[in-house]
């Protein structure tokens, strides 16, 4: 080492007496200053944006990057590698594949289209044009992602005058990017019908009170007997729900009180029976349906009031979709006619709520 030293100090100061002190100091400054202008031919700023990072999906890849040197550009070429170093080896990233790529947007420098493209390469190609603006940015759609999650991959980027991507390159450089397993969170929220009935119920169903019985006193061909119960009702259901009575009209044995088919007012000294969900004052019996759920309501031919109508399995209430709880009072009357023979005249009515999930 000692000798290899004396040599290198016996050539500068040979070189003394051929060059200048003022010659070295300038070529001196030459070299520390060329080195900066080499690194100044990498792309500025430069980025890949995944629409989706799941392995193996179908995906648009946005790249961006700004052009530094304010030369005439005909080409970008991209090369998908494992490596980002531009002199080494290109192994294709696992699963990856571009050649199904569309260029779908571009903005900065513009006016490019792929010239060409195989499953890891894209040639960016216009007519060789003045660098005007450097900030630039190419969204390739219908890219393929790489399949393994356990290391990244690189795109490299060159810039040419030419349009084929040959020649001298004018700047370079790479971007990193990788694909992952997606995380999902998933919850529910349970279908949900709450339905009560009984003599009264509260809004929320948490209590009732009342039998579910009503004698309704002596049938007279002058009055008209009158009874009331309610329900309550919500549900999640996305169609909503509906209720129907279901059972036959009063009867003793063979002797039935027909009931109207459509929505009829009580008529003392007739066989009638019926229902109805609203407040009525001929008879004065029943209630508005109570609730804010203004998409919960009695069906057209029982929400009349003083009028009365009954046909086992009808809907007599519903709503077309979600609605959460709302509280009916449902109005009976009985009218009879002179000669309706003597009895004990019973019905049960049972009503059925359905959640349209």
């Amino acid at each position: 080492m000692h000798h290899k030293l004396v040599r290198a100090h016996s050539r500068v100061h040979g070189w003394r007496h051929i060059f200048s002190e003022e010659l070295l100091a300038m070529l001196l400054v030459v070299f520390i200053f060329a080195s900066p202008v080499a690194a100044a031919t990498r792309f500025q700023d430069r980025g890949l944006i995944m629409q989706s990072a799941t392995p193996g999906a179908t995906t648009a890849y946005t790249l961006k990057f700004g052009y530094v040197t304010p030369a005439a550009v005909g080409s970008v070429d991209m090369l998908f590698c494992d490596d980002p170093i531009p002199y080494n080896p290109c192994v294709a990233p696992a699963g990856l594949d571009v050649s199904n790529a569309v260029l779908s947007n571009q903005s900065g420098e513009t006016g490019f289209s792929i010239a060409t493209k195989t499953p890891n390469h894209i040639v960016l190609s216009r007519a060789p044009t003045p660098i005007f603006s450097s900030a630039s940015s190419y969204t390739l759609s219908n890219v393929v992602n790489p399949t393994q999650t356990e290391k990244a991959f690189s795109v490299r980027l060159r810039s040419h005058a030419s349009t084929d991507a040959t020649g001298p390159q004018i700047n370079f450089g790479s971007v990193r990017a990788q694909v992952t397993t997606d995380i999902t969170l998933e919850t529910q929220v349970p279908p949900m019908l709450v339905f009560c009935v009984a003599g009264e119920v509260e809004d929320n169903c948490e209590d009732t009170s009342g039998i579910n019985y009503s004698d309704m006193g002596q049938l007279s061909s002058q009055s008209t007997l009158q009874a009331q119960s309610q329900m309550a009702v919500g549900t999640n259901a996305s169609g909503g729900f509906a209720i129907t009575a279901n059972g036959d009209p009063l009867s003793a044995g063979t002797n039935v009180i027909d009931a109207p088919t459509t929505p009829t007012l009580s008529q003392p000294g007739t066989n009638q029976f019926g229902i109805n969900l609203v407040a009525n004052n001929a008879p004065s019996v029943g209630n508005d349906p109570e609730g804010m759920w203004q998409n919960a309501i009695p069906s057209p031919d029982y929400g009349i009031p003083n009028q009365f109508k009954y046909v086992p399995g009808d809907v007599v209430a519903f709503s077309p979709d979600v609605s959460l709880m709302k509280k009916f009072t449902v109005s009976y009357i009985v009218n009879s006619s002179e000669n309706l023979r003597a009895g004990v005249y019973t019905t049960t009515i049972t009503y059925i709520a359905s959640g349209r999930f």
